[in-house]
């Protein structure tokens, strides 16, 4: 395989697995709001927040 065809294939799955991050990080938010027996809310909110911005960030970050 040439440079170009495995950069193409980091890009891909480093973009894959960023949507998957912000998929995660959302369902997490979603579920802390509407469950009401968690014993830390804020806390559960604050890591689904952080997995999204993590996963927009390597969205927009260009690659090396």
């Amino acid at each position: 395989m040439s440079r170009i065809e495995e950069e193409t294939g980091f890009t891909i799955a480093e973009k894959f697995f960023a949507l998957l991050i912000i998929i995660i990080g959302a369902l997490m938010i979603y579920n802390t709001s509407t469950s009401p027996s968690l014993t830390y809310p804020l806390l559960f909110s604050v890591g689904g927040l952080a997995m999204v911005v993590l996963g927009v960030f390597m969205i927009l970050a260009k690659a090396v």
